[in-house]
This record gives structure tokens, sequence and C-alpha cells, in this order.
């Protein structure tokens, strides 16, 4: 693939799953500029993969295990706030359109989702914050689809119960 070839498909790449993973991040780190850091990180290792003369079958996922994996180390050298504290201090956008009904609505759920285990909160999180199916949640996991249409099955179930739902 010559460097124009390698150009347009890091811009066609980047302009579809930009601001996924800048969501993605946010959710992870609770922290805009941690999560704008991250993006570009992310897409900074995507170039220099394409670079590299390497292609790929799911650029999607490749980048949401860039993501995740980055995520990941992050949380091993420091714990993080909790959301609530981030949505506080106005680090994680609110939707002024909603109405405030849909707004407490949307916190509840994100409030319960946060008090779950990482396990939960993570396939919960990529599957409906981020709309990603179990098979690509998979890939970004490193697990079976199997093993994660359990572990969303589950999830979803104990969240319902803690929703009262």
């Amino acid at each position: 693939m010559n460097q124009n070839t390698q150009e347009k498909v890091f811009i066609k790449s980047f302009s579809e799953y930009g601001d996924a993973i800048f969501r993605f991040c946010i959710v992870k780190v609770s922290n805009i500029d941690l999560a704008e850091d991250m993006t570009q990180e992310v897409f900074t290792r995507y170039w220099q993969y394409l670079r590299n003369g390497k292609e790929m079958t799911n650029t999607r996922s490749f980048l949401y295990t860039i993501a995740n994996n980055m995520a990941k180390d992050w949380y091993k050298k420091k714990k993080s706030d909790s959301l609530d504290e981030k949505m506080e201090s106005g680090n994680i956008p609110k939707d002024m359109s909603a109405s405030p009904e849909t707004v407490a609505e949307y916190q509840e759920v994100l409030d319960n989702i946060e008090d779950m285990e990482q396990k939960d909160k993570e396939v919960l999180l990529l599957k409906h914050v981020e709309g990603l199916d179990p098979k690509d949640i998979a890939e970004v996991l490193e697990e079976t689809a199997n093993t994660i249409s359990v572990r969303l099955n589950r999830a979803t179930k104990r969240l319902q119960q803690q929703l009262g739902i």
C-alpha cells in the first residue's frame, strides 16, 4: 500500500471511528483531556501500523482493542475517580436537548453500571454505549463471542434487578 493509499485509509478510519473511540475512552477514564490524549495515541499507533505496511480485516475492533488496552494500563497506574464526581465537575458532557427526566433516568442507569463489577460494566458499556455487537466485543476483550453473550445476558439481568425492572 503506497503512502497516498495509507493516508486515505487512515483518514477514512478516523472519520468513521474517531468520535466513537473518544466516547469509549471517556467512558473508560471519565476525563475529557485524558480521553483526547488516549484517542490521539490510538490513532498514532494505528497510523504506525499502516505505515509498516500491515493490512487488517477489522479496523474497528483493532482500534477498540488498542483503546481498551490503554485504559487497562491507565487503571494499573492510577485508580479512577467515580463517574458521579466527574459529571459534577463537568468532565462528562451532558445532552442538553434531553428532558430532565431522561437525563435523570440515564444518570441512574450509569450510576448503577458504575457500581457493577468491572467485567459487567465493560460489556454493558461496549454493547449499549458504543453499540458493538458481541463478536466485536469479544475481539476487543480477547474472549469468545459466546462468553461475551453470556456475560452480557447475566450483566443485563443484574442491572435490571438493581433498577427494579
